[in-house]
């Protein structure tokens, strides 16, 4: 007897992120991997229900481990237009082969199709217009371009 394959969530488009980095802080070699420190010093972010910037003062934690995969973790705030801040954690991978690797650090622009960047955003948001953002799981796909990542995120329902 077949299984029934269940109905696959969807997604519903919530807003693109253009984040404005600085160059690494490089750590170096750690009994965890290649630990380099990314600030994140602004930006700007829009969807169908919101828009706003990106705030100086956040980063992206990030380990290489020894396969070259680099594990994400970045912490910063939007603050939307109509002045609401918005805590964001965002945790991920970036797959790329040793070559692409290569590539994206010496700051091409490669191809999104050559390499994985997904990730999982978690938003912190006060009481009002954007509490829905506390209540929701969120999966997004990164896009390294040479001066900025752009980050777009999807809800899933």
């Amino acid at each position: 007897m077949a299984q029934q394959v269940p109905t696959a969530p969807t997604l519903d488009f919530v807003c693109e992120l253009k984040v404005k980095l600085k160059p690494p802080y490089i750590v170096g070699e750690t009994p965890h991997g290649m630990r380099r420190i990314i600030p994140i010093i602004g930006g700007s972010f829009e969807g169908p229900a919101m828009k706003g910037e990106i705030l100086d003062g956040g980063a992206d934690w990030q380990i290489v481990r020894k396969d070259g995969v680099a594990e994400l973790e970045a912490h910063y705030q939007i603050k939307t237009d109509d002045g609401v801040i918005i805590y964001v954690k965002n945790t991920g991978l970036r797959v790329a082969t040793p070559e692409v690797a290569a590539r994206i650090g010496k700051g091409e622009q490669v191809s999104p199709s050559e390499y994985y960047f997904r990730a999982v955003p978690k938003f912190e948001a006060p009481e009002g217009k954007y509490h829905w953002m506390n209540n929701a799981i969120f999966i997004c796909k990164g896009v390294r371009n040479p001066d900025d990542v752009t980050i777009q995120v999807w809800k899933v329902k």
